[in-house]
Protein backbone atom coordinates (compact mmCIF):
# COMPACT_ATOMS: atom_id res chain seq x y z
CA UNK A 1 0.00 0.00 0.00
CA UNK A 2 1.74 3.39 -1.15
CA UNK A 3 0.57 6.25 1.21
CA UNK A 4 -0.24 9.76 0.20
CA UNK A 5 -0.02 12.45 1.74
CA UNK A 6 -1.07 16.54 0.97
CA UNK A 7 2.35 18.80 1.39
CA UNK A 8 1.57 20.28 4.70
CA UNK A 9 0.95 16.88 6.41
CA UNK A 10 5.10 15.90 4.93
CA UNK A 11 6.33 19.28 6.47
CA UNK A 12 4.25 18.67 9.77
CA UNK A 13 6.13 14.97 9.59
CA UNK A 14 9.65 16.74 8.90
CA UNK A 15 8.57 19.06 12.24
CA UNK A 16 8.21 16.11 14.48
CA UNK A 17 11.04 14.23 13.33
CA UNK A 18 13.03 17.31 14.17
CA UNK A 19 11.02 18.78 17.45
CA UNK A 20 10.44 15.16 18.99
CA UNK A 21 12.79 12.60 17.38
CA UNK A 22 15.67 15.38 17.44
CA UNK A 23 16.40 14.63 14.03
CA UNK A 24 18.80 17.70 12.46
CA UNK A 25 17.32 19.08 10.06
CA UNK A 26 20.67 18.34 8.23
CA UNK A 27 20.10 14.75 8.23
CA UNK A 28 16.61 14.40 6.45
CA UNK A 29 18.56 17.46 3.92
CA UNK A 30 20.89 14.97 3.46
CA UNK A 31 18.90 11.77 2.62
CA UNK A 32 17.04 13.61 0.45
CA UNK A 33 19.80 15.01 -1.47
CA UNK A 34 21.56 11.72 -1.29
CA UNK A 35 18.47 10.34 -2.70
CA UNK A 36 18.16 12.63 -5.80
CA UNK A 37 22.57 11.93 -6.81
CA UNK A 38 21.24 8.17 -6.63
CA UNK A 39 18.90 8.78 -8.90
CA UNK A 40 20.87 11.02 -11.45
CA UNK A 41 23.88 7.88 -11.39
CA UNK A 42 20.97 4.95 -12.19
CA UNK A 43 19.78 7.45 -15.54
CA UNK A 44 23.26 7.77 -16.24
CA UNK A 45 24.12 3.69 -15.72
CA UNK A 46 21.13 3.32 -17.69
CA UNK A 47 22.39 5.62 -20.50
CA UNK A 48 19.71 8.33 -20.45
CA UNK A 49 22.76 10.76 -20.96
CA UNK A 50 26.12 9.39 -21.44
CA UNK A 51 27.96 12.08 -20.39
CA UNK A 52 29.01 12.49 -16.59
CA UNK A 53 27.94 16.41 -16.79
CA UNK A 54 25.24 17.85 -14.50
CA UNK A 55 23.77 21.21 -14.02
CA UNK A 56 21.47 21.77 -10.64
CA UNK A 57 19.31 24.71 -10.63
CA UNK A 58 18.51 25.67 -6.96
CA UNK A 59 16.16 28.17 -5.17
CA UNK A 60 17.11 29.43 -1.39
CA UNK A 61 14.76 27.55 0.19
CA UNK A 62 15.36 23.74 1.36
CA UNK A 63 14.70 22.30 -2.14
CA UNK A 64 17.58 24.41 -3.06
CA UNK A 65 19.29 22.90 0.23
CA UNK A 66 18.59 19.43 -1.25
CA UNK A 67 20.02 20.19 -4.76
CA UNK A 68 23.15 21.44 -2.58
CA UNK A 69 23.86 17.87 -1.21
CA UNK A 70 23.10 16.32 -4.74
CA UNK A 71 25.82 18.33 -6.17
CA UNK A 72 28.24 16.97 -3.56
CA UNK A 73 27.46 13.41 -4.00
CA UNK A 74 27.68 13.71 -7.69
CA UNK A 75 30.71 15.51 -7.65
CA UNK A 76 32.24 12.76 -5.33
CA UNK A 77 30.97 10.26 -7.85
CA UNK A 78 33.07 11.73 -10.74
CA UNK A 79 30.68 14.38 -12.01
CA UNK A 80 31.20 17.30 -13.74
CA UNK A 81 28.83 19.51 -11.48
CA UNK A 82 27.30 23.69 -11.85
CA UNK A 83 24.98 24.85 -10.20
CA UNK A 84 22.67 27.63 -10.95
CA UNK A 85 21.05 30.44 -8.35
CA UNK A 86 18.67 32.75 -9.27
CA UNK A 87 18.78 34.52 -5.62
CA UNK A 88 22.01 36.60 -3.83
CA UNK A 89 23.51 34.24 -1.71
CA UNK A 90 22.78 36.41 1.24
CA UNK A 91 18.87 35.09 0.95
CA UNK A 92 20.03 31.67 1.59
CA UNK A 93 19.85 30.69 4.83
CA UNK A 94 19.62 27.70 7.45
CA UNK A 95 20.60 23.98 6.38
CA UNK A 96 20.99 25.17 2.67
CA UNK A 97 23.54 27.57 3.26
CA UNK A 98 25.64 24.79 5.30
CA UNK A 99 25.34 22.71 2.77
CA UNK A 100 26.13 25.42 0.75
CA UNK A 101 29.22 26.64 2.14
CA UNK A 102 30.08 23.08 1.91
CA UNK A 103 30.55 23.12 -1.85
CA UNK A 104 32.14 26.47 -1.97
CA UNK A 105 35.15 24.93 0.19
CA UNK A 106 34.97 22.08 -2.76
CA UNK A 107 35.14 24.74 -5.61
CA UNK A 108 32.06 23.85 -7.32
CA UNK A 109 31.06 25.88 -9.86
CA UNK A 110 28.36 28.08 -8.21
CA UNK A 111 26.81 30.91 -10.80
CA UNK A 112 23.94 33.78 -9.45
CA UNK A 113 22.27 34.18 -12.42
CA UNK A 114 19.91 37.39 -12.70
CA UNK A 115 20.16 39.12 -15.68
CA UNK A 116 18.62 37.74 -19.09
CA UNK A 117 22.02 38.09 -20.35
CA UNK A 118 23.31 35.87 -18.30
CA UNK A 119 20.24 33.05 -18.69
CA UNK A 120 21.01 33.18 -22.50
CA UNK A 121 24.90 32.42 -21.75
CA UNK A 122 23.36 29.65 -19.41
CA UNK A 123 20.96 28.44 -22.27
CA UNK A 124 23.96 28.62 -24.66
CA UNK A 125 26.26 26.79 -22.60
CA UNK A 126 22.96 24.11 -22.20
CA UNK A 127 21.93 23.93 -25.92
CA UNK A 128 25.89 23.36 -26.81
CA UNK A 129 25.66 19.34 -25.38
CA UNK A 130 22.74 19.20 -27.35
CA UNK A 131 20.81 17.32 -24.03
CA UNK A 132 23.73 14.62 -23.42
CA UNK A 133 23.55 15.57 -19.65
CA UNK A 134 21.36 15.70 -16.74
CA UNK A 135 19.51 18.87 -14.97
CA UNK A 136 18.21 18.80 -11.53
CA UNK A 137 15.54 21.11 -10.61
CA UNK A 138 16.28 22.12 -7.07
CA UNK A 139 14.10 25.19 -7.76
CA UNK A 140 10.89 25.07 -5.59
CA UNK A 141 9.05 22.56 -3.41
CA UNK A 142 5.49 21.86 -2.28
CA UNK A 143 5.37 24.69 -0.46
CA UNK A 144 5.16 27.08 -3.47
CA UNK A 145 1.87 29.30 -3.27
CA UNK A 146 0.78 31.62 -6.05
CA UNK A 147 1.92 31.32 -10.03
CA UNK A 148 5.47 31.46 -10.64
CA UNK A 149 6.31 34.77 -12.48
CA UNK A 150 8.98 37.27 -13.18
CA UNK A 151 12.85 35.59 -13.07
CA UNK A 152 11.80 31.90 -11.53
CA UNK A 153 9.36 31.72 -14.55
CA UNK A 154 12.13 32.61 -17.35
CA UNK A 155 14.72 29.80 -15.62
CA UNK A 156 11.97 27.47 -15.98
CA UNK A 157 11.14 28.61 -19.69
CA UNK A 158 15.05 27.91 -19.96
CA UNK A 159 14.94 24.86 -18.78
CA UNK A 160 12.28 23.19 -20.64
CA UNK A 161 13.45 24.02 -23.68
CA UNK A 162 16.73 22.15 -23.06
CA UNK A 163 16.95 18.68 -23.89
CA UNK A 164 19.11 17.09 -21.55
CA UNK A 165 17.72 14.37 -18.83
CA UNK A 166 15.74 16.17 -16.19
CA UNK A 167 14.83 15.05 -12.72
CA UNK A 168 13.02 17.20 -10.25
CA UNK A 169 13.53 17.20 -6.21
CA UNK A 170 10.26 16.35 -4.12
CA UNK A 171 7.72 17.81 -7.01
CA UNK A 172 8.72 19.76 -10.54
CA UNK A 173 9.03 23.28 -9.66
CA UNK A 174 5.63 24.88 -10.22
CA UNK A 175 3.42 21.87 -9.64
CA UNK A 176 0.57 22.43 -6.96
CA UNK A 177 1.51 19.71 -4.28
CA UNK A 178 -2.41 19.36 -3.49
CA UNK A 179 -4.26 19.45 -6.87
CA UNK A 180 -1.42 18.50 -9.67
CA UNK A 181 -2.08 22.42 -11.35
CA UNK A 182 0.42 24.37 -13.50
CA UNK A 183 1.22 27.65 -11.47
CA UNK A 184 1.90 30.14 -13.80
CA UNK A 185 4.73 27.72 -15.41
CA UNK A 186 6.09 24.63 -14.61
CA UNK A 187 9.13 22.34 -15.26
CA UNK A 188 8.73 18.97 -17.11
CA UNK A 189 11.06 16.72 -15.75
CA UNK A 190 11.65 12.75 -16.95
CA UNK A 191 12.02 12.03 -13.26
CA UNK A 192 11.30 13.12 -9.63
CA UNK A 193 12.59 12.10 -6.44
CA UNK A 194 10.02 12.83 -3.72
CA UNK A 195 10.45 12.66 -0.54
CA UNK A 196 9.17 10.33 2.48
CA UNK A 197 5.88 10.10 0.26
CA UNK A 198 3.47 10.53 -2.56
CA UNK A 199 1.67 13.88 -2.46
CA UNK A 200 -1.87 14.22 -4.92
CA UNK A 201 -0.23 16.63 -7.33
CA UNK A 202 2.65 13.79 -8.34
CA UNK A 203 -0.26 11.56 -9.40
CA UNK A 204 -3.16 13.81 -10.35
CA UNK A 205 -2.86 15.81 -14.11
CA UNK A 206 -1.36 17.55 -15.34
CA UNK A 207 1.23 16.91 -12.59
CA UNK A 208 1.81 13.42 -13.16
CA UNK A 209 2.85 14.52 -17.11
CA UNK A 210 4.84 16.88 -15.99
CA UNK A 211 6.62 14.37 -12.71
CA UNK A 212 7.27 12.10 -15.11
CA UNK A 213 8.34 8.95 -13.63
CA UNK A 214 8.10 9.24 -9.83
CA UNK A 215 10.74 7.80 -7.00
CA UNK A 216 9.81 7.73 -3.59
CA UNK A 217 12.98 8.05 -1.66
CA UNK A 218 13.47 6.94 2.12
CA UNK A 219 14.61 10.15 4.10
CA UNK A 220 15.26 7.90 6.99
CA UNK A 221 11.94 9.30 8.97
CA UNK A 222 11.50 7.47 12.11
CA UNK A 223 9.49 4.64 10.97
CA UNK A 224 6.92 5.46 14.33
CA UNK A 225 6.19 8.53 12.27
CA UNK A 226 5.42 6.78 9.17
CA UNK A 227 3.15 4.06 10.32
CA UNK A 228 1.34 6.13 12.97
CA UNK A 229 0.44 8.73 10.14
CA UNK A 230 -3.00 8.47 8.56
CA UNK A 231 -3.07 8.94 4.83
CA UNK A 232 -5.06 11.58 3.24
CA UNK A 233 -4.96 8.93 -0.02
CA UNK A 234 -3.72 5.20 -0.79
CA UNK A 235 -2.60 4.58 -4.29
CA UNK A 236 -4.20 1.37 -5.76
CA UNK A 237 -2.03 -1.77 -6.83
CA UNK A 238 -2.40 -4.93 -7.42
CA UNK A 239 -1.39 -6.79 -4.41
CA UNK A 240 -4.22 -4.46 -2.45
CA UNK A 241 -6.62 -5.53 -5.53
CA UNK A 242 -5.94 -8.98 -5.07
CA UNK A 243 -6.71 -9.11 -1.07
CA UNK A 244 -10.18 -7.36 -1.93
CA UNK A 245 -11.33 -10.90 -2.96
CA UNK A 246 -11.56 -14.00 -0.68
CA UNK A 247 -11.40 -17.48 -2.02
CA UNK A 248 -14.47 -19.49 -2.31
CA UNK A 249 -15.20 -23.27 -1.64
CA UNK A 250 -15.27 -25.44 -4.20
CA UNK A 251 -18.83 -26.51 -3.72
CA UNK A 252 -20.93 -23.10 -4.32
CA UNK A 253 -23.60 -22.09 -6.76
CA UNK A 254 -24.39 -19.48 -8.76
CA UNK A 255 -26.80 -17.88 -6.29
CA UNK A 256 -23.23 -17.72 -3.93
CA UNK A 257 -21.50 -15.43 -6.31
CA UNK A 258 -24.53 -12.53 -6.16
CA UNK A 259 -27.50 -11.65 -8.30
CA UNK A 260 -27.60 -8.18 -9.58
CA UNK A 261 -30.61 -6.50 -11.03
CA UNK A 262 -29.73 -3.85 -13.86
CA UNK A 263 -32.08 -1.57 -15.24
CA UNK A 264 -30.88 0.26 -18.12
CA UNK A 265 -31.71 1.11 -21.88
CA UNK A 266 -33.99 3.14 -24.24
CA UNK A 267 -34.48 3.44 -27.90
CA UNK A 268 -31.03 3.79 -29.30
CA UNK A 269 -29.40 3.39 -26.47
CA UNK A 270 -29.66 -0.70 -26.13
CA UNK A 271 -25.69 -0.93 -26.25
CA UNK A 272 -25.25 0.98 -22.97
CA UNK A 273 -27.13 -1.68 -21.45
CA UNK A 274 -25.45 -4.82 -23.39
CA UNK A 275 -22.06 -4.04 -22.14
CA UNK A 276 -23.28 -3.04 -18.55
CA UNK A 277 -24.79 -6.68 -18.11
CA UNK A 278 -22.32 -8.95 -20.04
CA UNK A 279 -19.44 -6.69 -17.84
CA UNK A 280 -21.54 -7.79 -14.95
CA UNK A 281 -21.29 -11.47 -16.03
CA UNK A 282 -17.71 -11.28 -16.95
CA UNK A 283 -16.72 -9.89 -13.32
CA UNK A 284 -18.33 -12.96 -11.82
CA UNK A 285 -22.30 -12.24 -10.86
CA UNK A 286 -23.92 -15.55 -10.88
CA UNK A 287 -27.32 -14.32 -12.40
CA UNK A 288 -27.67 -11.33 -13.85
CA UNK A 289 -31.20 -9.89 -14.96
CA UNK A 290 -31.76 -6.92 -17.29
CA UNK A 291 -34.82 -4.81 -16.77
CA UNK A 292 -35.45 -2.98 -20.11
CA UNK A 293 -38.15 -1.01 -22.08
CA UNK A 294 -40.93 -3.80 -22.96
CA UNK A 295 -41.01 -2.19 -26.57
CA UNK A 296 -37.03 -3.09 -26.81
CA UNK A 297 -37.15 -7.03 -25.08
CA UNK A 298 -36.86 -8.21 -28.64
CA UNK A 299 -33.51 -6.60 -29.53
CA UNK A 300 -32.12 -7.73 -26.10
CA UNK A 301 -32.95 -11.16 -26.89
CA UNK A 302 -31.07 -11.17 -29.90
CA UNK A 303 -28.10 -9.17 -28.38
CA UNK A 304 -27.57 -11.16 -25.22
CA UNK A 305 -27.43 -15.11 -24.35
CA UNK A 306 -27.03 -16.01 -20.41
CA UNK A 307 -28.24 -12.53 -19.58
CA UNK A 308 -32.13 -13.09 -18.41
CA UNK A 309 -34.48 -9.73 -19.41
CA UNK A 310 -37.19 -8.58 -17.65
CA UNK A 311 -39.52 -6.17 -19.96
CA UNK A 312 -40.70 -3.19 -18.02
CA UNK A 313 -43.56 -0.76 -19.28
CA UNK A 314 -42.23 2.30 -21.40
CA UNK A 315 -43.13 5.06 -23.03
CA UNK A 316 -41.63 5.80 -26.55
CA UNK A 317 -38.63 3.00 -25.70
CA UNK A 318 -38.07 4.64 -22.54
CA UNK A 319 -39.04 2.81 -19.01
CA UNK A 320 -41.71 5.08 -17.47
CA UNK A 321 -42.56 5.40 -14.03
CA UNK A 322 -45.43 2.66 -14.24
CA UNK A 323 -42.73 0.10 -14.36
CA UNK A 324 -41.93 1.28 -10.50
CA UNK A 325 -43.99 -1.32 -8.54
CA UNK A 326 -42.75 -4.23 -10.60
CA UNK A 327 -39.05 -3.37 -10.52
CA UNK A 328 -39.46 -2.60 -6.95
CA UNK A 329 -41.01 -5.82 -6.30
CA UNK A 330 -38.19 -7.81 -7.97
CA UNK A 331 -35.31 -5.93 -6.84
CA UNK A 332 -35.83 -7.54 -3.33
CA UNK A 333 -35.03 -10.90 -4.70
CA UNK A 334 -31.63 -9.80 -5.59
CA UNK A 335 -28.30 -8.40 -3.59
CA UNK A 336 -27.44 -5.48 -5.87
CA UNK A 337 -29.33 -3.12 -8.58
CA UNK A 338 -27.08 -1.08 -11.10
CA UNK A 339 -29.24 1.81 -12.50
CA UNK A 340 -28.70 4.29 -15.36
CA UNK A 341 -27.06 3.09 -18.44
CA UNK A 342 -28.68 4.01 -21.77
CA UNK A 343 -31.90 5.06 -19.72
CA UNK A 344 -32.25 8.44 -21.59
CA UNK A 345 -33.51 11.61 -19.80
CA UNK A 346 -36.79 11.68 -20.73
CA UNK A 347 -38.89 13.30 -17.64
CA UNK A 348 -40.75 10.03 -17.22
CA UNK A 349 -38.23 8.01 -16.81
CA UNK A 350 -36.51 10.25 -14.53
CA UNK A 351 -39.28 10.47 -12.47
CA UNK A 352 -38.84 6.74 -12.12
CA UNK A 353 -35.32 6.50 -11.47
CA UNK A 354 -35.74 8.93 -8.21
CA UNK A 355 -38.61 6.76 -7.08
CA UNK A 356 -37.23 3.53 -7.37
CA UNK A 357 -33.68 5.05 -5.78
CA UNK A 358 -35.35 6.46 -2.68
CA UNK A 359 -37.72 3.36 -2.18
CA UNK A 360 -35.49 0.55 -3.26
CA UNK A 361 -33.69 -1.26 -0.19
CA UNK A 362 -31.15 -2.63 -2.29
CA UNK A 363 -27.40 -1.63 -2.27
CA UNK A 364 -27.30 0.81 -5.21
CA UNK A 365 -25.07 1.39 -8.02
CA UNK A 366 -25.68 4.94 -10.01
CA UNK A 367 -24.41 5.85 -13.78
CA UNK A 368 -24.71 8.25 -15.98
CA UNK A 369 -28.49 8.86 -16.25
CA UNK A 370 -29.13 7.27 -12.90
CA UNK A 371 -27.19 10.25 -11.57
CA UNK A 372 -28.82 12.78 -14.00
CA UNK A 373 -32.21 12.18 -12.86
CA UNK A 374 -31.37 14.02 -9.71
CA UNK A 375 -29.64 17.03 -11.37
CA UNK A 376 -32.16 19.48 -9.99
CA UNK A 377 -33.09 17.24 -7.03
CA UNK A 378 -30.12 16.77 -5.17
CA UNK A 379 -31.41 16.69 -1.98
CA UNK A 380 -33.13 13.06 -2.37
CA UNK A 381 -29.94 11.30 -2.87
CA UNK A 382 -28.60 13.02 -0.07
CA UNK A 383 -31.07 11.79 1.99
CA UNK A 384 -31.12 8.02 1.10
CA UNK A 385 -30.25 5.64 3.52
CA UNK A 386 -27.99 2.70 2.79
CA UNK A 387 -25.19 1.24 0.38
CA UNK A 388 -24.92 3.39 -2.65
CA UNK A 389 -22.26 3.63 -5.34
CA UNK A 390 -22.07 7.02 -7.86
CA UNK A 391 -20.02 6.50 -10.71
CA UNK A 392 -19.92 10.41 -12.31
CA UNK A 393 -17.75 12.16 -14.63
CA UNK A 394 -16.69 15.78 -14.31
CA UNK A 395 -19.77 17.22 -15.77
CA UNK A 396 -22.25 14.57 -14.21
CA UNK A 397 -20.53 15.62 -10.81
CA UNK A 398 -20.98 19.13 -11.42
CA UNK A 399 -24.56 19.07 -12.01
CA UNK A 400 -24.90 17.40 -8.83
CA UNK A 401 -22.84 20.02 -6.77
CA UNK A 402 -23.81 23.11 -8.44
CA UNK A 403 -21.06 23.57 -10.37
CA UNK A 404 -19.34 23.49 -13.91
CA UNK A 405 -16.90 20.74 -15.34
CA UNK A 406 -14.04 23.08 -15.36
CA UNK A 407 -13.91 23.73 -11.17
CA UNK A 408 -14.45 19.67 -10.80
CA UNK A 409 -11.36 19.06 -13.00
CA UNK A 410 -9.46 21.49 -11.22
CA UNK A 411 -10.12 20.07 -8.28
CA UNK A 412 -10.64 16.87 -8.26
CA UNK A 413 -9.30 15.85 -5.07
CA UNK A 414 -11.05 18.27 -2.98
CA UNK A 415 -14.29 17.63 -4.72
CA UNK A 416 -14.17 13.83 -4.65
CA UNK A 417 -14.12 13.96 -0.80
CA UNK A 418 -17.23 17.06 -0.77
CA UNK A 419 -19.75 15.00 -2.44
CA UNK A 420 -18.37 11.74 -0.32
CA UNK A 421 -19.45 13.36 2.51
CA UNK A 422 -22.48 15.51 1.06
CA UNK A 423 -24.27 12.43 -0.38
CA UNK A 424 -22.80 10.09 1.87
CA UNK A 425 -21.74 7.32 -0.74
CA UNK A 426 -18.81 5.99 -2.11
CA UNK A 427 -18.18 8.29 -4.76
CA UNK A 428 -15.83 7.25 -8.46
CA UNK A 429 -14.49 10.48 -9.86
CA UNK A 430 -14.19 8.63 -13.23
CA UNK A 431 -11.24 10.43 -15.71
CA UNK A 432 -7.58 10.50 -15.46
CA UNK A 433 -6.67 8.92 -12.62
CA UNK A 434 -10.14 7.97 -11.31
CA UNK A 435 -10.52 8.93 -7.70
CA UNK A 436 -12.67 6.38 -5.30
CA UNK A 437 -13.73 8.07 -1.57
CA UNK A 438 -16.17 6.96 0.95
CA UNK A 439 -16.89 9.30 3.51
CA UNK A 440 -14.40 7.52 6.03
CA UNK A 441 -11.79 6.55 4.04
CA UNK A 442 -8.78 7.78 2.62
CA UNK A 443 -9.04 8.98 -1.28
CA UNK A 444 -8.07 6.14 -3.62
CA UNK A 445 -6.25 6.66 -6.74
CA UNK A 446 -6.15 4.60 -9.37
CA UNK A 447 -3.12 4.22 -12.13
CA UNK A 448 -4.23 1.82 -14.15
CA UNK A 449 -5.80 3.10 -17.73
CA UNK A 450 -5.17 4.95 -20.84
CA UNK A 451 -6.24 7.44 -23.35
CA UNK A 452 -8.11 4.64 -25.59
CA UNK A 453 -10.42 4.31 -23.15
CA UNK A 454 -11.96 8.00 -23.33
CA UNK A 455 -14.72 6.24 -25.72
CA UNK A 456 -18.39 5.94 -25.66
CA UNK A 457 -19.72 2.28 -23.44
CA UNK A 458 -16.34 2.38 -21.70
CA UNK A 459 -18.30 3.79 -18.39
CA UNK A 460 -20.83 1.17 -18.78
CA UNK A 461 -18.17 -1.53 -18.38
CA UNK A 462 -17.34 -0.15 -15.08
CA UNK A 463 -20.83 0.09 -13.84
CA UNK A 464 -21.33 -3.82 -14.47
CA UNK A 465 -18.05 -4.98 -13.11
CA UNK A 466 -18.62 -2.20 -9.63
CA UNK A 467 -22.06 -3.99 -9.11
CA UNK A 468 -20.95 -7.58 -9.50
CA UNK A 469 -17.76 -6.99 -7.19
CA UNK A 470 -20.95 -5.53 -4.96
CA UNK A 471 -23.08 -8.79 -5.37
CA UNK A 472 -19.91 -10.51 -4.21
CA UNK A 473 -18.24 -9.19 -0.95
CA UNK A 474 -21.21 -6.14 -0.06
CA UNK A 475 -18.16 -3.96 0.61
CA UNK A 476 -18.99 -0.54 -1.61
CA UNK A 477 -15.77 0.90 -1.45
CA UNK A 478 -13.97 -2.46 -1.72
CA UNK A 479 -16.27 -2.95 -5.08
CA UNK A 480 -15.45 0.69 -6.06
CA UNK A 481 -11.67 -0.20 -5.64
CA UNK A 482 -11.31 -3.39 -7.60
CA UNK A 483 -13.98 -2.56 -10.45
CA UNK A 484 -11.99 0.82 -11.47
CA UNK A 485 -8.52 -0.85 -10.83
CA UNK A 486 -9.27 -3.91 -12.91
CA UNK A 487 -11.30 -1.82 -15.84
CA UNK A 488 -8.10 0.08 -16.37
CA UNK A 489 -6.28 -2.92 -16.44
CA UNK A 490 -8.27 -4.41 -19.04
CA UNK A 491 -8.09 -1.00 -20.99
CA UNK A 492 -4.34 -1.36 -20.78
CA UNK A 493 -4.24 -4.80 -22.28
CA UNK A 494 -6.47 -3.89 -24.75
CA UNK A 495 -3.95 -1.13 -25.81
CA UNK A 496 -1.35 -3.83 -25.98
CA UNK A 497 -2.95 -5.66 -28.65
CA UNK A 498 -4.85 -3.27 -30.48
CA UNK A 499 -3.17 0.47 -29.17
CA UNK A 500 -5.11 3.45 -27.96
CA UNK A 501 -6.14 4.62 -31.13
CA UNK A 502 -8.82 1.95 -32.37
CA UNK A 503 -9.97 0.98 -28.64
CA UNK A 504 -13.17 0.54 -28.17
CA UNK A 505 -15.39 -0.48 -25.15
CA UNK A 506 -15.93 -3.71 -25.98
CA UNK A 507 -12.17 -4.31 -26.32
CA UNK A 508 -12.60 -3.75 -22.66
CA UNK A 509 -15.06 -6.01 -21.92
CA UNK A 510 -13.26 -8.83 -24.43
CA UNK A 511 -10.16 -8.17 -22.33
CA UNK A 512 -11.68 -8.62 -18.75
CA UNK A 513 -10.45 -12.49 -18.18
CA UNK A 514 -6.91 -11.58 -18.86
CA UNK A 515 -7.17 -9.31 -16.58
CA UNK A 516 -8.43 -11.28 -14.08
CA UNK A 517 -5.53 -13.99 -14.68
CA UNK A 518 -2.77 -11.43 -14.40
CA UNK A 519 -4.67 -10.60 -10.61
CA UNK A 520 -4.89 -14.14 -9.75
Amino acid sequence: MMKVVMPETMRKLDKQAMQDFRVPGTVLMENAGKAVADAVDRAYQKQCFTSKKVYIFCGKGNNGGDGFVAARHLKNKGFSVEIFIPEKKESIAGDALINLTILEKMNVSLNYIFSNEQLSRVYDLLKKEDGNFALIDALFGTGLKGDIEGRYKEVINLINKTKGYKVAVDIPSGICGRTGKVLGEAVKADETVTMGLLKPGLLLYPGAVYAGKVTVADIVMPVDLIEEIGPEGILLNEDFIKDLFIPYPPNVHKGFFGKVFIIAGSKGLTGAAALCALAAQRSGAGLVTLGVPESLTAVFEVKLTEVMKMPLPDQGGCISLEALDRALEFSQKVDVVAVGPGLSTNENTKKFIREFVINCKKPLVLDADGINAFQKHPDLLRGKEGDIIITPHSGELARLLNTVPLEIEENRWQKVVEAADEFNCTVVLKGARTLIKSPSSPVYINPTGNPGMATGGSGDVLTGMIAAFLARNREPLKAACAGVYIHGLAGDIAREKKGEFSLIAGDILDNLPEAFKRIF
